[in-house]
């Protein structure tokens, strides 16, 4: 527009070339084309018109005719409008209208329009009146937006007044009512609350929870919903109170931050929806356990087609199904149905709609497959016109009784049968047991009745009466069958044996009405039995003979067998600890010898001759120990995974370039509880036992799994059942041939030349694993190759260290003034230690037993560190006085040394926090290094 201005030409206009203008009307043309607000100025008496960028848009088609034009003619349409206010304006009056209408044609139409503008005066360096200044922005938009939010929210308020259902505004955290409409007004009984809280208000309400469902809704902005909730209603305190149901929402009201500001509540009165529900399901309820009772018969309603529309108790325990898995559905499946002939269950409904009722027995199939024999009738259900809507069936289960009829007929058949070929003398007595006559071959009555007593002076020896008399009371007064063996007197005078059974008769009522019995002639059985007693004791004590015998060669086969172990292992023994000892003997001998001279050359020498034995002593003790599982250990959670992926450079580099190792990790490793290094050296061995194995070179895998052992396989291990950690080394060397495999856990037992192995190794892993509560299982093919697994128990104890990690650096040792407690009943080693620790800065205190160890711990000397052996004499061993100890000091740290089998009493590989655990022997710098370390823990933790 600045561009626009200057380019017009002025000199014909009402203002006169630019060069002439005034400087007020200068300021207001250079202030409007500068401002981005929409602006316009009229000036002098022909209202010359000037306008900026933002108001062109509004000229519309008089754009091109606008600048210069006078505002009369420019905006003729819409002058009334605006002609007061720039008259105003001329005589010094500053006016604001906002949401002013205008009504003009822009666009050659007239329209409605709204515009917020103001008019102020431009004066002159004189003080007059020059020009108007306009700004000026339609709103027409905005208003009309206004109008149709005014018109929505009258339709609203006509709804909100007019709706069927209860609703109310709540404002703030109060729930203070501002509006309620007339649903929730009725739902109230009335009352006036608006303009009070819930809790002034509705005190029934708030005594029934409602309150606190509010104040969550308000506090959380997550809406609350309920069906059917009960609202007792009392409008005032002791009046009556009305029973209400109602579905309501309260749906929070959020401002634009996100902010619950109020709550609006909506419902609907289910009220007699609610009541007639309830008395629905009593009545339904009330049929259901009337059908439900009648367990004995299965009651099902199907419609017209047959499906299932009811289904009770009994038919669910006749059946087997339940009712939510029928209804709806055809009742085909109880049917048995010939593939011959047309459903059985459409020709039930055909005919009981023909007929109304029908009534029949057959075969029906439960929910298992199972097939039953059941008698059912089928009647039509009809509606309040007469008209049938559905069918009932009531069907009872007769299998029992079908098979009870079909038994007793295929009884009374078998027992005609039996009666006609049995050999036996059958006969029938009264209920007291006083008559009794024979049967016939055919079941029928022989003769009459004859008198008990007669029968048994007659047949019975007369030491037996009392018997038979005792025998047949007991059973006539406890109804129950009777057996028993008894003497007869044959008719040649002979003794025979006779068993005799009887059943006794019952009637329907249960009253006993009668006995049923036969008699066998058993005679040549018992001779049998007697002749076989008499070769049964015969043969007992033979026998007993022959078992004595045995186990006086099993005894020595025993004793031969242990011999030959015991010598083997006593020989390995005695050879490499001949060797051990020769190196130590005469290079102490030699370096004897060399100081006596008083040389000095070779010394060294022969002290690493020395000490290189006694290291290999220890080795083999250990080894020995492991094998016989008794060996210290320091068990510790370890990751197996991690522990193989450490060793796998030594791995490597001992194997050498000629084997290829290939490590596979377990995806999801389980940890086990072992020793870190008695692991790391059992997986050694067996990485160099399958070097040795694999001469020209080979592969070498060694892998992890977790595997859980149920009772057959864990059995077949000799280990208990559970979660184990299962460690395969496999080789494909030579193998082993059945008889080698069967003898590698043996001490000293090797295929080894002479000097290249002591035998120990596989046995030091099998004892170890052992030990562990583990197994080492091996698989082996001559020629194929070896794997060998060891099993490791799995351990769910956490451990907020690295099992793998070694123990810290003791370069800074603890302060010189730490006391320590020396407990050894080996008066040498204790000497030996106490001089190892005096010259390490510790002040000693040594004893050479438990109960002198205990007086200076319960003196009131300062002890920082008890250092004592496990297996002490004197009546009391290492772990007591660590207990006892920690009595009267408790958390005092312990460090226990042990020559031997101590693992049991320092509690099993299970120490307490503070307690560690050292093997002899040890070298002096070893023992300076782990008291360090504890005691430079201590002070840490201190």
């Amino acid at each position: 527009m600045a561009a626009q201005i200057h380019a017009h030409d002025w000199s014909s206009s009402a203002v006169g070339p630019m060069a002439h203008w005034p400087a007020p009307l200068r300021a207001a043309v250079n202030a409007i084309v500068n401002s981005p607000e929409s602006m316009y100025l009229v000036w002098g008496d022909d209202l010359t018109f000037f306008y900026n960028d933002t108001y062109a848009p509004i000229l519309g088609p008089r754009l091109d005719r606008a600048l210069g034009a006078g505002i009369r003619q420019l905006w003729a349409d819409a002058w009334d409008a605006v002609q007061g206010p720039i008259e105003a304006a001329f005589r010094g009056e500053s006016q604001r209208f906002t949401d002013m209408p205008i009504p003009m044609a822009r666009h050659g139409e007239p329209e409605d329009t709204w515009w917020t503008f103001s008019f102020s005066p431009i004066y002159l360096e004189s003080g007059d009146i020059g020009g108007v200044l306009c700004i000026t922005n339609e709103v027409t938009e905005k208003v009309k937006a206004e109008q149709h939010l005014a018109q929505e929210h009258m339709r609203l308020a006509q709804l909100f007044e007019q709706a069927p259902m209860f609703m109310a505004f709540l404002d703030g955290p109060e729930h203070r009512i501002e509006v309620i409409n007339p649903g929730y007004s009725a739902l109230i009984d009335h009352r006036d609350v608006v303009g009070k809280t819930v809790a002034e208000a509705l005190p029934d309400a708030v005594s029934q929870g409602y309150l606190g469902l509010l104040d969550h809704v308000f506090q959380t902005g997550v809406a609350y919903s309920s069906v059917g909730a009960p609202y007792m209603v009392q409008a005032s305190p002791g009046g009556a109170i009305h029973e209400r149901y109602v579905d309501f929402v309260y749906q929070p009201i959020k401002a634009a931050d996100g902010s619950v500001s109020g709550i609006f509540v909506q419902g609907v009165d289910v009220t007699e929806r609610t009541l007639n529900e309830a008395n629905l399901r009593i009545v339904d309820d009330r049929n259901r356990q009337i059908l439900s009772s009648a367990t004995d018969y299965a009651i099902v309603a199907t419609d017209l087609s047959g499906h299932v529309t009811r289904w009770n108790a009994g038919a669910q325990l006749i059946f087997g199904w339940q009712e939510h898995e029928l209804l709806g559905k055809r009742l085909d499946p109880i049917f048995i149905d010939d593939e011959a002939l047309p459903s059985l269950l459409d020709l039930e409904i055909e005919e009981a709609l023909r007929n109304g009722r029908t009534s029949t027995e057959r075969w029906y199939a439960r929910r298992n497959g199972e097939r039953f024999w059941a008698s059912v009738s089928m009647t039509e259900l009809h509606d309040e016109s007469g008209h049938a809507v559905g069918l009932v069936m009531v069907l009872r289960d007769k299998t029992e009784e079908r098979d009870a009829n079909v038994a007793l007929r295929d009884s009374e058949q078998r027992l005609a049968a039996l009666v006609h070929a049995s050999s036996d003398a059958m006969y029938s007595m009264n209920a007291d047991w006083s008559q009794m006559r024979q049967l016939t071959r055919n079941g029928q009555p022989e003769g009459e009745f004859t008198s008990s007593d007669a029968w048994i002076e007659r047949h019975i020896p007369l030491a037996d009466h009392a018997h038979i008399r005792r025998s047949i009371a007991r059973a006539v007064s406890s109804g129950e069958p009777v057996s028993l063996e008894h003497r007869v007197l044959r008719t040649d005078g002979a003794i025979g044996w006779y068993q005799s059974r009887a059943v006794p008769l019952f009637d329907r009522h249960g009253t006993l009405t009668g006995w049923f019995g036969a008699a066998s002639d058993i005679t040549p059985r018992r001779l049998a039995e007697l002749r076989l007693q008499q070769l049964t004791a015969s043969l007992e004590e033979r026998v007993r003979e022959r078992t004595v015998e045995l186990l006086l060669t099993e005894e020595k086969l025993r004793h031969s067998q242990k011999m030959e172990a015991v010598g083997q292992l006593t020989g390995g023994l005695a050879h490499d600890f001949n060797n051990l000892l020769a190196a130590i003997s005469m290079g102490l001998e030699l370096l004897h010898q060399r100081i006596k001279e008083g040389r000095q050359d070779r010394l060294e020498h022969y002290l690493g001759i020395a000490r290189s034995g006694t290291d290999r002593a220890a080795a083999l003790t250990q080894r020995l120990l492991a094998f016989s599982r008794r060996q210290t250990l320091a068990p510790t959670p370890i990751d197996v995974d991690q522990l193989v992926q450490g060793m796998e450079d030594i791995l490597r580099r001992t194997l050498g370039p000629g084997i290829e190792v290939r490590i596979t990790p377990a995806p999801t490793p389980w940890r086990v509880l072992a020793d870190v290094s008695q692991l790391e050296n059992a997986l050694l061995n067996l990485g160099i036992n399958a070097r040795d194995a694999m001469p020209g070179g080979g592969l070498l895998k060694i892998r992890t799994d977790n595997v859980t052992l149920a009772e057959d396989a864990a059995q077949a291990l000799e280990m208990e059942p559970g979660d184990y950690v299962r460690l395969i080394v496999q080789d494909n060397g030579t193998g082993m041939s059945e008889e080698v495999k069967g003898k590698v856990f043996e001490p000293f037992f090797t295929t080894k030349p002479i000097g290249q192995g002591t035998g120990l190794g596989l046995s030091m892993i099998y004892g170890f694993m052992r030990q562990s509560g583990g197994q080492a299982y091996i698989e082996s093919t001559f020629g194929v190759g070896t794997t060998m697994s060891l099993y490791l128990p799995r351990t769910r104890q956490a451990d907020d260290q690295d099992a793998l990690a070694v123990l810290p650096s003791t370069e800074d040792h603890a302060p010189k003034s730490s006391t320590i407690l020396l407990v050894d009943d080996e008066t040498p080693v204790r000497l030996l230690m106490a001089e190892i620790l005096t010259a390490a800065g510790h002040r000693v205190i040594d004893v050479s037993d438990g109960p002198a160890a205990l007086e200076k711990l319960q003196a009131s000397l300062s002890i920082d560190l008890l250092v004592t052996d496990v297996g002490l004499t004197g009546g009391l061993n290492g772990r007591q006085v660590a207990d006892a100890g920690r009595l009267v000091r408790p958390g005092l740290p312990v460090l226990f040394v042990t020559g031997y089998a101590a693992n049991a009493a320092v509690g099993a590989g299970e120490l307490e926090a503070g307690m560690e655990i050292m093997s002899k022997p040890f070298q002096a710098k070893e023992l300076e290094r782990r008291v360090g370390v504890i005691l430079k823990r201590l002070n840490l933790q201190h």
